[in-house]
């Protein structure tokens, strides 16, 4: 796994979701160098790498200072929201990148959304995504050749902010021919636009709009903050 770094990009202002986030990936996902992109590091754990980014940058801004600093060929991209539940499958991810570094795609999603796909004949349990979905590119669990990633990034406009970076993502892959793979291995659908995923078994999202997301993962949730003695009223549910 020395080619592969997984990052997690967050803010201060959820760091009362750090403890579950990297608790759980210190125990589901321990054997892969772990980074944060973050405003400020007090409170991580000393097995993260935090790379800060100033706050009165605009977002894609502060992205861009931070993943230039990722030497690694691939990042798992994540978010601090993104709270595991099971063992991630890093020997298959190991095998996404093998596949990664012999064709001509950039990018692996772990998750299956409602994106149109067709299947990958030469893998099991991949499917190419068409590149003219709206959905093409999104910023969800996913394997990506860092400099590809990286120029989505450096090329968007330079007041991008995180919320309108996701619909101009797919147009700016689209303009660089970028093609993209999703993992599905036949999980249960999970809500109204996504399935569960096995490769990295996540909640997605924990926090939904500043709330927790106790309507889609309810179970989870409640022994996340019975693990991690998280009060929810204090940040809400919906």
């Amino acid at each position: 796994m020395n080619n592969i770094a997984l990052i997690v990009d967050t803010h201060s202002n959820y760091s009362d979701v750090w403890a579950p986030c990297f608790g759980r990936l210190d125990r589901y996902c321990n054997n892969i160098k772990k980074y944060a992109f973050v405003d400020n590091s007090t409170g991580l754990p000393e097995n993260i790498n935090p790379i800060i980014y100033d706050n009165n940058q605009s977002y894609r801004n502060q992205f861009l200072s931070c993943i230039k600093q990722v030497k690694e060929k691939y990042i798992l991209y994540t978010s601090e929201d993104y709270i595991l539940y099971d063992y991630v499958n890093l020997e298959e991810i190991d095998n996404l990148c093998d596949i990664l570094d012999n064709t001509d795609y950039n990018f692996v999603k772990l998750l299956k959304g409602h994106e149109r796909v067709t299947p990958f004949k030469s893998y099991k349990n991949l499917f190419e995504i068409d590149r003219n979905d709206n959905n093409f590119f999104a910023q969800q669990a996913s394997i990506w050749n860092t400099r590809n990633f990286e120029k989505i990034f450096s090329t968007a406009p330079e007041e991008n902010t995180r919320m309108q970076h996701e619909p101009m993502g797919s147009e700016i892959c689209r303009a660089l021919g970028y093609k993209g793979l999703q993992y599905y291995s036949g999980t249960p659908k999970r809500g109204i636009i996504h399935y569960d995923s096995s490769i990295y078994p996540y909640i997605a999202t924990a926090v939904v709009k500043g709330l927790w997301n106790l309507s889609e993962y309810y179970i989870e949730m409640l022994e996340v903050f019975q693990e991690y003695g998280i009060d929810p009223n204090t940040r809400g549910t919906r």
